[in-house]
C-alpha cells in the first residue's frame, strides 16, 4: 500500500514541485492524480489570466513522474521524451491530472496523462511521457 501522506511530503521537498504548487490526490502502483492550485505566477497569457502552456507539460510530467516511482526512488525516472496535445485554455481556477502507467518495463517506461479544470470530459491537455529507469 502506497501511503499519501509520504508521497505528499516527498513532493513538498522537490524545489520545483512546490513552485508548481500541487498536491497528490490519489495514488496506486498504475496511476496518480494530483491538484495544483493556480498562483499568478502559472500565468502565461496576463490578459486572460491563462495558465502558461510550459506549467501544464511540467504539472504532467511531474503527475507522470509520481506514477511511475510513487515511493521517490533512489534513482529518479529520467524524462526523455513527451508529446502535449493542448485542446483548450486552462483559465484561473485548480487544474487536475490524472497518469496512467502504460507500459513499465526494465529501462523505461510509458504515461499518459491528461488534464482537466471543471469537467473530466473535457480535457485541458493530453500527454504521452517516457522516461529512463536505469
Amino acid at each position: 500500500m502506497i501511503n499519501l501522506q509520504a508521497v505528499n511530503a516527498n513532493v513538498s521537498r522537490v524545489p520545483f514541485f512546490r513552485f508548481l504548487n500541487f498536491e497528490v490526490q490519489s495514488v496506486d502502483s498504475c496511476h496518480a492524480e494530483t491538484e495544483m492550485t493556480f498562483v499568478e505566477r502559472h500565468i502565461g497569457n496576463p490578459v486572460m489570466d491563462y495558465y502558461h502552456g510550459g506549467i501544464i507539460a511540467s504539472f504532467m510530467e511531474a503527475t507522470a513522474a509520481i506514477a511511475v516511482h510513487p515511493d521517490f526512488a533512489d534513482v529518479p525516472a529520467k524524462p526523455i521524451n513527451l508529446t502535449v496535445d493542448y485542446l483548450r485554455p486552462g483559465v484561473k481556477g485548480p487544474l487536475y491530472a490524472r497518469a496512467k502507467l502504460t507500459r513499465k518495463g526494465k529501462r523505461m517506461a510509458s504515461v499518459s496523462v491528461i488534464t482537466w479544470q471543471t469537467d473530466r470530459e473535457k480535457a485541458v491537455a493530453e500527454g504521452l511521457y517516457h522516461f529512463l529507469l536505469v
